[in-house]
């Protein structure tokens, strides 16, 4: 995927927008199997929409601004929908962490978009 992007763009902004991606569903992906709680299915499809997204969009800049910014907002109902789990109000602070991860990791899918977006600008 990184040498595609090199070949597709020299922008230094889309690079760093798939760089952000990239970070973005392996923190995801390692949060996930950390915690085992039995909700990483939902996770996993975030992950699986940004992937669906880049390859419709034929990883162009501009595309992939509009992928990952759809990505966010699914970030932010799934941080939503784990706060307000009976499994999470369960737990001690559950509802924070569930809202704090929820967007720290829509701020980093938000990010991406902002970089493909610029890229898409440059071009």
């Amino acid at each position: 995927m990184i040498l595609f992007a090199k070949s597709q763009t020299a922008s230094r902004a889309y690079r760093v927008g798939l760089g952000l991606a990239a970070l973005t569903a392996f923190v995801t992906v390692w949060t996930t199997i950390v915690r085992d709680d039995g909700q990483g299915a939902a996770s996993f499809m975030v992950i699986l929409a940004a992937a669906v997204g880049a390859f419709a969009v034929r990883m162009e800049a501009a595309g992939m601004a509009r992928a990952m910014a759809g990505v966010a907002a699914m970030q932010v109902s799934l941080g939503l929908l784990f706060a307000t789990a009976p499994s999470t109000i369960a737990q001690p602070g559950g509802q924070a962490r569930a809202l704090v991860w929820g967007t720290v990791l829509a701020g980093s899918w938000l990010a991406s978009a902002a970089c493909f977006r610029r890229a898409s600008r440059k071009r």
